[in-house]
């Protein structure tokens, strides 16, 4: 374990860039809303919008992470492979590195976010009747849920593309990987459309009530935002979740299997 901690530690620094990346792109958004949301008195509004969408962005934040962190590995992959830690090891270091580095930047952005909410008071009066504090929960355990899932696919393609690369060039193994992913996505969309997928996820529906299923806001320059909500019930499958949970741990176990024994230094 304390290897482990020191490897994630590294992780943690060579990740630095990344993780500043976004950050550093957020606040000159923000700055951006402001110069142009001050002409309009509409400031926290700007800063809403900014944040609201930032914060949807971020479910691709493990994709980024993942990959820009490997592509950099890669440079030195003889050193990455001798390491005593096996394959899960190394590779969870480097999904753990970019979850926390994720957390942080969605409590940026969802920090503001809340703000722009309360300071905001045209918003603010028209979202008394939704319950904020369940809704956000909802919505920041489905974006990481989400941004986790991602961020295993882009191992598993990442380490076939690693494969391919000992017995092909960079540029036909980025075309035979990329015709891999088309193809499984393909075959995934069409299984998720059989009743084999229903049997096995249309199980142990749960119902949310009392939480606004959509909110559509839209922020003019000339009348102001306008938001609408619409309150009702909110149910989903739990097997959908077991799933793809299954789906997400067969796929890391592939890819560090392949991290293992097949990626050739």
């Amino acid at each position: 374990m304390t290897a482990w901690v020191r490897l994630l530690k590294k992780e943690m620094r060579l990740g630095m860039a990344a993780l500043l990346g976004p950050i550093i792109a957020f606040f000159i958004a923000l700055a951006i809303a402001a110069y142009f949301g001050s002409r309009y008195n509409v400031v926290w509004e700007s800063f809403l919008g900014v944040a609201l969408v930032l914060s949807g962005l971020l479910v691709f934040y493990l994709i980024y992470y993942m990959l820009n962190s490997l592509h950099m590995e890669r440079k030195k992959l003889h050193l990455w492979l001798h390491s005593t830690m096996p394959g899960y090891g190394l590779l969870l270091a480097k999904l753990t590195a970019g979850l926390l580095s994720m957390l942080l930047t969605l409590l940026i952005t969802g920090s503001t976010l809340l703000i722009a909410v309360n300071r905001s008071e045209s918003i603010s009066e028209q979202l008394q009747m939704i319950d904020i504090t369940n809704l956000g929960l909802l919505a920041g355990t489905h974006l990481l849920l989400l941004a986790i899932s991602f961020g295993v696919y882009a191992i598993f393609y990442w380490m076939i593309y690693l494969l391919f690369t000992s017995y092909l060039g960079s540029f036909l193994s980025f075309l035979a990987t990329l015709a891999i992913f088309i193809g499984t996505s393909f075959a995934y969309s069409w299984f998720k459309m059989t009743e084999l997928y229903d049997v096995l996820t249309n199980w142990g529906e749960v119902h949310l009530t009392g939480i606004t299923e959509s909110i559509n806001i839209s922020t003019n320059l000339e009348t102001g935002t306008e938001v609408k909500t619409d309150v009702g019930n909110i149910s989903f499958y739990f097997g959908a979740y077991v799933f793809e949970a299954f789906v997400v741990v067969a796929l890391f176990a592939a890819a560090s299997w392949m991290l293992d024994r097949k990626v050739e230094v």
